[in-house]
């Protein structure tokens, strides 16, 4: 054997103890050897801010591919990593997986997640690498949407830009998804208030807004007629109601087009290794993408042009995560949810 093929084997033997310490199987995508470590670890448990369809839909397809069962907790994404946190802090995880609309806990606290690389789920080596972090991967971006009701708002009064809810036309009619519940939410008032100003969110706090603390809870009081408009959403909060017949649109407005990165990243003391890896690696491939665009309209960086059915968003603004709490504070009392 050469010297280049002794050193070759020398760190392969290295990478295989190391993944056999971690109680890992080192192996190239969706393996026979990683897919029965996972399926011997009996299931996946997802932590995500997500609609639940789109949970539902990923785990029922996973299982249906893997023979392995996942379940998942929904929580808006400040509630969610609260509870990662204190799980983690008392050695207690339930997660495997935790999938939030901001990278800030994954920068924060990176000792609370696997290192990715393709040797840990091989797909990654197929994503673009500008979405692909030490700790956690963007693996969507979502189109931050108003939802609204067809049966108060007629052809000719839906809203086409951000400026556009801010009419007196809708006064006492706006439902308001709270800032204060997450990261995404904080960042589209940041995203519209960079391109139209601080009277045009006091326009809206002026309509006599009311508030809700998730764009799902959004999406089901317009669909029954509570309020006419509920913004800022994600289409994904309306796609079962719009299936049942309910009166709701979620509709992409210009003037910013706003999205919201959704981050993904493995437990560092998850219960199911493997299985995470293997759910993965899966979102990550190509099957796994067009399964996830089938379920809600979303923007996919693997998918830039919409070729396996995910949203194009080239005029896209991604939002900001890194806002001063001077800002925060600032956007908050201009919307009138803050002294």
């Amino acid at each position: 054997m050469t010297p280049k093929a002794n050193a070759c084997a020398s760190f392969a033997a290295v990478l295989g103890l190391f993944f056999a310490a971690a109680n890992f199987t080192y192996a190239e995508a969706a393996s026979d050897a990683l897919i029965k470590a996972a399926r011997a670890e009996g299931g996946l448990t997802l932590y995500s801010s997500s609609a639940p369809n789109e949970s539902k839909g990923l785990l029922a397809a996973f299982e249906k591919k893997y023979a392995i069962k996942g379940t998942y907790l929904r929580l808006t994404t400040t509630p969610l990593v609260q509870r990662f946190a204190t799980e983690n802090d008392n050695k207690a995880n339930q997660a495997d997986v935790l999938s939030i609309s901001s990278p800030a806990p994954f920068e924060s606290n990176p000792q609370w997640f696997l290192a990715l690389r393709p040797q840990v789920v091989p797909n990654i080596a197929k994503w673009p690498t500008k979405w692909v972090h030490e700790r956690h991967m963007i693996w969507t971006t979502n189109i931050m949407v108003v939802t609204y009701n067809t049966d108060q708002v007629t052809a000719a009064n839906v809203p086409n830009s951000w400026r556009d809810v801010a009419d007196a036309k809708w006064q006492g009619k706006i439902l308001l998804t709270d800032p204060r519940g997450s990261d995404n939410y904080i960042g589209w008032l940041d995203a519209v208030e960079k391109q139209l100003g601080m009277d045009y969110l006091r326009k809206i706090a002026g309509l006599g807004v009311k508030m809700t603390n998730s764009g799902a809870s959004g999406a089901q009081m317009v669909a029954a007629g509570a309020f006419a408009l509920n913004f800022p959403s994600f289409p994904s909060f309306s796609t079962k109601l719009i299936e049942s017949k309910a009166p709701v649109v979620a509709k992409k407005l210009t003037g910013p087009t706003v999205v919201s990165p959704r981050s993904i990243a493995i437990a560092a003391h998850a219960p199911h290794p493997n299985t995470a890896r293997l759910y993965l690696d899966w979102l990550f491939s190509e099957e796994g993408v067009r399964i996830l665009c089938g379920i809600t309209p979303v923007s996919v960086p693997a998918d830039p042009a919409g070729k396996l059915g995910c949203v194009p968003a080239p005029d896209a603004r991604p939002i900001d995560f890194n806002i001063s709490a001077e800002r925060k504070q600032a956007l908050l009392k201009a919307i009138g949810i803050a002294n």
